[in-house]
């Protein structure tokens, strides 16, 4: 059965190694096969910059431009809802990096309105030491998963970065006007009691998944754990009030450091292997980690097709199954196929793709 939402083309111009690339995309399943440093995953960050953010690299716009061309650089998508269908446009502007342009329908869009129409998620070989990389590196990660889970938390994520900043300019500029900085010290509490409320309601529904995940993946239990002044045992009133008099009494501390120093992003990311929270995750084993890596991918996956978006995620496998024994692959492509959603994948040879169903497009990725 075809996906309900599913891209069935992808054009790039100057994007990195590809000065210009096509490729018509209505199968289930993609795979871009070829040598190494052809581009195979440049295709791949193309699409995962169909979400909010940076993409599956974290790059800037000017690390994207291929440099042999002093041009623009841009994608465009082709994208199939339902029985409905969109283009997704994004054009990056060499002259002004800073800035890029995003098109729905060739009307001007925020890249939040992205999750209106489509979820983007993915496993790269950098994302499987995720448990052994730094506590932010673990929040952010985490984080971009649930704003696929929940777009509110996008909105508020993005609101209290906007407040912490204007915050932070006024207490810079020595601007006095106490109503002004309190307001928005209340905003900045909301928006922060927001952030620690989706998080924690899309990790309670990760680790629900997690237990029943069956062999041969690993499951894991993932913890939060804030200062035990932004505890959230007491109510949403009482939190706001608390954490608004925390910014208030903190201002100057906050001024001389040039950040906030104690918000919702100052959290400890725990991964354990079971349930009595014995073993951490960045004990186990190299193939126990990717394991569990795949595991949170396809958890998230089926949560975000049980949820009011009522549709499964695209997802992004680059490099992954060559990393997999033969059991391990099948059982992936099995998941896969019970989420019913569009998957790419990318590897050196397709034969180690052999077991996909008939649904599947190859493509071999060679040097433009």
């Amino acid at each position: 059965m075809r996906p309900n939402i599913f891209i069935s083309k992808i054009i790039l111009n100057n994007f990195r190694s590809h000065e210009n690339f096509s490729i018509d995309s209505s199968s289930k399943n993609i795979v871009l096969f070829g040598k190494n440093g052809v581009g195979k995953t440049n295709i791949l960050e193309s699409i995962s910059l169909l979400s909010p953010g940076r993409g599956l690299r974290n790059a800037k716009n000017d690390e994207i431009i291929n440099k042999k061309n002093d041009i623009n650089y841009g994608l465009t998508a082709d994208v199939k809802l339902n029985d409905s269908s969109i283009k997704i446009q994004k054009i990056y502007i060499k002259d002004n990096p800073h800035k890029s342009k995003l098109l729905i329908d060739d009307e001007k869009s925020k890249t939040s309105d992205l999750l209106n129409f489509l979820r983007v998620i993915w496993v790269t070989p950098v994302m499987e030491k995720i448990m052994l990389q730094s506590n932010s590196e673990r929040r952010n990660f985490f984080d971009r998963l649930i704003f696929n889970i929940e777009k509110k938390h996008l909105r508020s994520f993005t609101a209290y970065n906007k407040f912490t900043k204007e915050r932070l300019h006024i207490l810079k500029s020595n601007i006095a006007d106490e109503g002004w900085l309190g307001q928005i010290e209340k905003n900045i509490a909301q928006y922060a009691s927001d952030i620690i409320e989706y998080r924690q309601i899309a990790i309670d529904q990760i680790n629900t998944n997690l237990s029943l995940i069956s062999l041969p993946f690993n499951s894991c239990v993932i913890d939060l754990i804030y200062d035990d002044v932004l505890k959230v045992s007491v109510t949403k009133e009482e939190f706001i009030f608390n954490y608004t008099n925390i910014l208030s009494n903190n201002r100057q501390i906050d001024r001389d450091m040039n950040r906030t120093l104690i918000g919702p992003n100052k959290v400890e990311v725990k991964m354990w292997k079971l349930e009595d929270r014995l073993i951490e995750a960045k004990h186990c084993s190299t193939g126990e980690q990717k394991s569990i890596l795949i595991s949170i991918i396809l958890s998230v996956g089926q949560i975000i097709r049980d949820s009011e978006f009522a549709n499964s995620p695209i997802i992004l496998i680059d490099e992954a199954m060559a990393h997999l024994d033969q059991h391990h692959r099948e059982a992936l492509v099995d998941e896969l196929s019970k989420l019913n959603t569009q998957s790419w994948f990318t590897g050196v040879s397709k034969e180690i793709f052999a077991h996909l169903d008939d649904d599947a497009t190859f493509f071999e990725v060679k040097n433009s």
